[in-house]
Formats: C-alpha cells, sequence, structure tokens
C-alpha cells in the first residue's frame, strides 16, 4: 500500500511519545523542533531524553503506559522496545489521533521519513517501510549537495515571495517575478538579492 506524504503543523499541539530510550529521543528532537507540545510516558529515560527534560522541552511522565496517558493527544508515537506495549499503545489511539508505531507501522497511520533540513527547506526520504537504511543513505547523499547555504537562500526566496504576494497586483507580472527570483545567479550572489530585495520594496500596492 502505497502513502500519501503530507507536511503537518505541530505548532502548540500535544504530542505523547511512550518510550524513553535512544529511537524515542530522535521522535522528540523532531516533535520539540516542530514546536509541539511533548509528552513522554516512560518509567525510565536515557541521558538524551534528561537533558529535554532539564530544559522544560518535554514533561516527563515516570511511569508506565496507561491508556488514559494518550487522551487528548493529537500525535502519539509508540517507541518502546516491547512489542506488547507499543501495541497496547495502539489500541488505547483513537482512530482520529496520528499515530506512529515504529516498529509495527501496520497498528499506525503515518510512518516517519529520513529528514534533511535546511531552515525553511525540508527534504523528506521514505520507502513506505521497505527499506528506513535505504532512505537514510539517500538523506545523506543528499545532505552535500543541499548545504547550509540553501537555509539563507530559502529565506530569501520567503521574503521576496512575501513581497511580491501583496504588493504586486498583476498575474503575469507576478509569476514573472516569482520565477526570476529563482535564478541560480541569486543563491551564488548576496548583493543581486539585496537589489532585487530592494527593488520589490520600492514596488507601490
Amino acid at each position: 500500500m502505497s502513502s500519501f506524504p503530507i507536511l503537518v503543523q505541530l505548532e502548540n499541539r500535544n504530542a505523547v511519545v511512550v518510550g524513553g530510550g535512544k529511537v524515542a529521543s530522535r521522535k522528540v528532537k523532531h516533535l520539540t523542533g516542530a514546536g509541539a507540545n511533548v509528552v513522554v510516558v516512560s518509567p525510565n529515560i536515557n541521558e538524551t531524553m534528561k537533558t529535554y527534560v532539564a530544559n522544560h522541552q518535554v514533561v516527563w511522565k515516570e511511569k508506565t503506559f496507561d491508556p488514559s496517558d494518550v487522551d487528548n493527544a493529537f500525535v502519539v508515537i509508540a517507541a518502546t522496545d516491547n512489542e506488547i506495549v507499543n501495541r497496547a499503545v495502539a489500541e488505547a489511539t483513537n482512530c482520529h489521533t496520528l499515530l506512529n508505531v515504529v516498529d509495527q507501522p501496520h497498528l499506525g497511520n503515518f510512518t516517519v521519513p529520513s529528514i534533511l533540513r535546511r531552515g525553511k527547506l525540508s527534504i523528506s526520504v521514505s520507502t513506505d517501510g521497505a527499506s528506513p537504511q535505504l532512505a537514510k543513505k539517500i538523506r545523506d547523499e543528499l545532505t552535500n549537495q543541499y548545504d547550509e547555504t540553501y537555509s539563507h537562500y530559502v529565506d530569501f526566496l520567503y521574503e521576496c515571495r512575501h513581497i511580491i504576494k501583496n504588493k504586486v497586483k498583476n498575474p503575469r507580472e507576478k509569476q514573472e517575478l516569482l520565477l526570476e527570483i529563482l535564478d541560480p545567479a541569486y543563491f551564488s550572489s548576496l548583493e543581486m538579492r539585496e537589489k532585487i530585495l530592494s527593488k520589490l520594496k520600492e514596488i507601490n500596492s
């Protein structure tokens, strides 16, 4: 069965991660990075997770899983090393909640792809569970091609697009400008970016 890739806004959404080990820590990293309100349920947690707790990035429930732990959750991730516990999490989660079960993906309704982030640019690679290692390999190959330079370039595109969408009324002119800023010259030249931004800011609405 093929999946439908989407990006989900998690800012201030309630997320529950059941598990306190290495895999759970990776999930927490992505969730907190997306601005979710994360609760970790586990009797024990590793050092990485303890750092998240100490920095007030997550709330830790130092206990074994109970079905009530997933009440009011927008997203739930079962990430323990115990198949029975993970299955219990799946059974307790209602069908309207986003659910990922790390060792039994068929029990959930979404999987987490390998992700490369460069500021506002996100590149996700998935094999629909066929080979997570291949997805990671491809992501790592893309890392050098899309380096940190893209973070600043995408910020430039974002600012330009915001100005163009708000100031340029003519649809054709708007489209031409949106295409113009994709010219490779703007990627490599900060001076050209500054010039086009100044030009755009001078446009009368």
